[in-house]
């Protein structure tokens, strides 16, 4: 945080994260909720906000790249999204988790309402199949190091992220959408639909995941406690010697 932060005095960075790990808290046991939560409640409590990228995004009949990230609760923003793409099927792409039955549990959570799920090796293949398909990325997760494809200046440092999404969609002649989830009050989610690309045939390389950066800076730098700080989002250490 501080070096995201570089502007803030130790005295609100300690502020910030109190206050990152009371939403913690709350994202745990809402997520364990999941598992039982009805649709009537789920739509209640999580909204898909009325924006021009959303009406473009309904009306968009192929299928269509979407890179969310680990903001507000990620787990129900997944779920009333598959819920309300009634046109569409969705796939949510996962990276195994090394426990088989808390994976099993995810991949049963992730799916209750309808969406897919996909490991991220075989979501090209899938959407080959079938040109109809929504595929969500949690595009903000730490990539291996030889999945890195671009650094990014992200939060005042060289960020590491995944541009497999970027050429899929190229390859796929597919929109790119970005879907912030934002909370509004304790337990209640929207969620904001941008367009990243709506023409990725013509993007230059990692432009796609560049705009896809600054969205979704702009978006933690509107909710700041709302992003996983927990997660080790810096872990690879930028060096010249890497290649963009």
């Amino acid at each position: 945080m501080k070096n995201a932060f570089p502007e803030k005095s130790d005295k609100e960075i300690y502020a910030l994260m109190k206050q990152f790990y009371k939403h913690l808290s709350d994202i745990t046991l809402e997520t364990l909720k999941a598992v039982t939560i009805s649709k009537k409640e789920l739509q209640k409590r999580c909204k898909i906000a009325d924006s021009e990228g959303a009406r473009k995004y309904f009306a968009d009949e192929n299928g269509a790249v979407v890179l969310t990230a680990h903001t507000g609760n990620w787990e129900w923003g997944g779920l009333i999204f598959g819920l309300e793409t009634k046109k569409r099927p969705v796939q949510v792409v996962y990276l195994k988790i090394k426990n088989p039955m808390f994976n099993d549990l995810m991949k049963n959570l992730r799916t209750r309402f309808g969406n897919q799920a996909v490991h991220m090796e075989n979501v090209f293949r899938e959407s080959l199949k079938n040109r109809q398909l929504v595929s969500c990325f949690l595009a903000d997760q730490t990539p291996q190091k030889h999945q890195i494809g671009y650094w990014a200046d992200f939060l005042n440092q060289k960020t590491p992220f995944f541009n497999g999404p970027e050429k899929m969609a190229q390859k796929l002649k597919q929109n790119v959408y970005f879907v912030n989830i934002r909370k509004v009050k304790r337990g209640y989610y929207e969620l904001d639909v941008d367009v990243v690309n709506d023409n990725p045939t013509e993007a230059a390389p990692n432009q796609i995941i560049e705009s896809y950066a600054r969205i979704l800076e702009k978006a933690i730098l509107n909710q700041p406690y709302n992003w996983l700080w927990s997660h080790r989002r810096w872990k690879h250490k930028f060096s010249m010697n890497n290649d963009q």
